[in-house]
């Protein structure tokens, strides 16, 4: 076995030195050269500096000029790659308008702060390894972020860090202050992880680290960047920690049995409100909420017969609404859907009329200017074929603008006939829906009559036979029967807040079918008129090109260009 060696005890300097004293020839020279010119740079002064143009235009990676010379100026929204490693940037500034950076470097700086890099939403590496990071923070809107590396820095705390970066793979925190092993617990909730460096911290330190990550994450498949031995997970997972593991996956399966829910629920608001219903879903739970339903009622014997019945009658009613409204729905969106059919195709017609009418006016113009190219005709032959050719232009501007304009009248007036029929339509949606909440406000009253008649009728019972009922009733009862004017207010408190929500929801869904209607007619609107303005220029641009170039030939000789261009119009 190789004897050991005692370390030299002195510096970077004096070890060269003694390297030099040693012999050995060159290559002991060299190392000394070598250890030297280190302790020298070590010793230079380097001041910070914050992220410059300079820097940015050397430090895109991505995408490569096909000379290999640096871009300048920067196209910022094609750079997909940026590296800004060991350029003592003491802070993350000047990364505006990089929107589709996928890479970025700030490895081996003085960075203190993780901080503006929250508009960088196509980041899916980031590199910010040997800085001064004492904290994660800034990443809360990097949510494609795949591979984050924060090695070597002076971070404590990662639970609750990067609720953010949902989708992470690789992780690297080797080398910080992370101490305790629970901070690893967190890390189970990123389901895509698959790499994991922890090497380097105080966490490591402890006997249990190996199976406690295994245990608690065993979707890794590398650990501290060696591969792990999925038996080695398979004997963590059934012998580490059970008792505990076991509530942490029962919290995690309600946790994930309650999400599964709210997403049905919130699938099912959404379907009932294309048919503005979502304001019927859970009505009767907000009406006998605890919020809304006064504790006194709780006491009256008769109270849970009539708020059954109110339940079960509500319930027919919601029911037969909803039968009703999604009928009218369905013809509504299918009304909707022909409209917008026979507008895009009125659209797409009147553009294939008007390229074609295009391409046969180019079709003329090149013939007519190949022919004033090869003869040498009389002038006033020439002019003749000029006025004559821009003469069918003027009629071909003037066939392209009446084109355009009967569209947009025809399509205006469909507009307004469909809104006539469509707003019908709606009424008879609005109507149902009014209908349905009228019919709410009487079973309202019958069920507040019936609870005020069976609170009275119990008030006065319990005053009739009050001190044979105090033995038996709980405080609670004795409290609320026992005080005629406070079970009436409540009950008025009751009503009241009942026929507040029930205006509310009928609010609500006359709004919803008044916004739709609104809202549908008027983007329609907005974008006819968009792309009229469009139409018109681009008609405007074929005329005055075809225009320049009779004019260019006629004037100049010039020989005649017959490149057939591909635009929107045949050019």
């Amino acid at each position: 076995a190789a004897a050991a060696v005692e370390p030299l005890p002195y510096g970077g300097d004096a070890m060269a030195e003694a390297l030099v004293g040693l012999g050995g020839g060159a290559s002991n020279a060299n190392v000394a050269k070598i250890a030297i010119e280190q302790r020298k740079k070590k010793q230079d002064v380097v001041e910070p500096q914050v992220i410059s143009e300079e820097l940015l235009i050397e430090g895109v990676e991505e995408p490569v000029r096909p000379d290999g010379e640096p871009w300048e100026p920067i196209d910022f929204p094609g750079v997909t790659s940026l590296r800004l490693s060991f350029q003592n940037i003491i802070e993350v500034s000047n990364l505006n308008n990089f929107d589709q950076l996928l890479t970025l470097r700030l490895d081996n700086n003085i960075i203190d702060k993780i901080a503006n890099l929250g508009h960088l939403q196509q980041l899916t590496w980031l590199d910010l390894s040997f800085n001064n990071i004492r904290e994660i923070e800034g990443l809360e809107d990097l949510h494609n972020l795949l591979d984050l590396s924060l090695y070597h820095n002076q971070i404590e705390e990662i639970k609750g860090r990067l609720d953010g970066c949902p989708n992470l793979n690789i992780l690297s925190l080797g080398h910080n202050n992370i101490k305790d092993l629970k901070q690893i617990d967190y890390l189970r909730e990123f389901t895509n992880l698959r790499c994991v460096c922890l090497d380097g911290n105080k966490v490591c330190q402890h006997d249990s680290y190996n199976q406690h990550v295994l245990a608690y994450l065993p979707t890794l498949k590398y650990l501290d960047y060696m591969l792990i031995d999925r038996k080695a997970i398979t004997q963590a997972q059934e012998g580490y920690n059970l008792e505990e593991l076991t509530e942490v996956r029962e919290r995690e399966q309600a946790e994930q049995a309650k999400q599964k829910s709210k997403k049905e629920k919130q699938a099912v608001l959404e379907k009932l409100k294309t048919s503005f219903l979502d304001c019927t879903e859970d009505l009767f739970e907000e009406m006998f909420s605890k919020q809304v339903e006064p504790e006194n009622v709780l006491v009256l014997q008769c109270y849970q017969g009539l708020k059954e019945d109110y339940r079960d009658k509500l319930t027919e009613e919601i029911k037969g609404l909803r039968t009703r409204m999604e009928e009218k729905n369905e013809v509504r969106l299918k009304k909707v859907a022909g409209f917008e059919r026979s507008v895009y195709a009125a659209e797409k017609d009147s553009e294939e009329e008007a390229f074609q009418a295009v391409r046969d006016f180019k079709s003329l113009k090149k013939k007519v200017l190949s022919q004033i190219d090869r003869e040498e005709g009389m002038k006033s032959e020439v002019d003749e074929m000029i006025k004559q050719l821009m003469d069918q232009l003027a009629g071909l501007e003037n066939h392209l603008m009446a084109n355009e304009i009967q569209l947009q009248e025809s399509i205006e007036e469909a507009l307004s006939d469909f809104e006539a029929k469509i707003s019908d339509l709606v009424k008879g949606m609005s109507d149902n829906g009014a209908d349905f909440f009228r019919r709410l406000e009487e079973l309202e009253k019958g069920f507040f009559t019936g609870v005020t008649d069976g609170a009275n009728t119990e008030i006065e019972h319990f005053a009739q036979t009050q001190e044979s009922a105090m033995a038996d009733t709980d405080a609670n009862k004795a409290r609320f029967l026992g005080n005629r004017e406070e079970m009436n207010q409540a009950l008025a408190n009751f009503t009241e807040a009942h026929t507040s929500l029930i205006q509310n929801k009928d609010d609500y869904m006359q709004n919803q079918m008044i916004s739709w209607n609104k809202s549908f007619f008027e983007k329609h609107r907005e974008r006819q008129y968009h792309r009229n303005r469009q139409r018109i220029l681009d008609v405007r641009k074929v005329i005055d090109e075809c225009r320049a170039e009779i004019q260019a030939a006629s004037e100049e000789g010039n020989e005649y260009d017959e490149n057939d261009g591909g635009d929107i119009y045949g050019r």
